[in-house]
C-alpha cells in the first residue's frame, strides 16, 4: 500500500465506475469533485485563491464526473488497494477504544461514477457532499449500507472490526 490511512489527511474511498467497485487510500483533498465550485465558494466566503484556474494538483482535471473519471482513475491507479490489505491493516492494528483511533479505518466517501452519486461519511466539517458535479447528487450519511458486502474489509471471520474493543 502506497498510502496509509491517516485521520484527517489520507482517505479510504470506495469509487464505483463502469459497474466494478475500487478502494483507494489517497491524499483527502483530491477528493472535491468539483473543484471550481469549491474555489468559487473560497472566494465568496473573501478568501484569495492565488491560482484559481491552476488544476495541476490534481492532474488539470477541476471537475471529476463520469466523462473525466477514466483518467482520473488513470492518475491514482499507484493508490488502489484490495479488500485484503485494508483487512490485513484492519486486524493487525490495535486500537484505543476511541472515535479518533478507529477513524483511520473507517471509509470515508463512497462515489458512484455510474449513477452520479457521492456520500460522505468523512468526520470534519470538509463537506465533499457539496462539491459535486452539476447533475449529481450529494450528501451526508454512514454509507457502510450502501457499500456491498464483498467490499465490507471490516468484516473478519464474521466480526466487524469497528465495533470491536480493545
Amino acid at each position: 500500500m502506497k498510502t496509509q490511512p491517516k485521520y484527517a489527511e489520507n482517505i479510504i474511498v470506495l469509487v464505483q465506475y463502469m459497474d466494478s467497485y475500487r478502494w483507494f487510500v489517497t491524499d483527502k483533498e483530491i477528493w472535491f469533485l468539483d473543484f471550481k465550485k469549491l474555489i468559487a465558494a473560497y472566494v465568496e466566503k473573501g478568501f484569495h485563491v492565488p491560482k484559481p484556474n491552476d488544476f495541476s494538483e490534481r492532474f488539470n482535471i477541476p471537475v471529476v464526473n463520469e466523462d473525466t473519471a477514466k483518467a482520473f482513475l488513470e492518475n491514482i491507479a499507484d493508490d488502489e488497494v484490495e479488500v485484503e490489505e485494508l483487512k490485513h491493516i484492519l486486524k493487525q492494528t490495535t486500537y484505543q477504544d476511541t472515535y479518533i483511533d478507529i477513524s483511520d479505518m473507517y471509509p470515508s466517501l463512497y462515489i458512484n461514477f455510474d449513477h452520479k452519486e457521492l456520500i460522505s461519511y468523512y468526520p470534519e466539517p470538509a463537506s465533499y457532499e457539496l462539491y459535486v458535479p452539476d447533475g449529481w447528487i450529494g450528501y451526508y450519511k454512514n454509507s457502510v449500507e450502501d457499500i456491498p458486502e464483498k467490499y465490507w474489509y471490516w468484516i473478519v471471520d464474521g466480526q466487524n472490526l469497528f465495533v470491536q474493543t480493545s
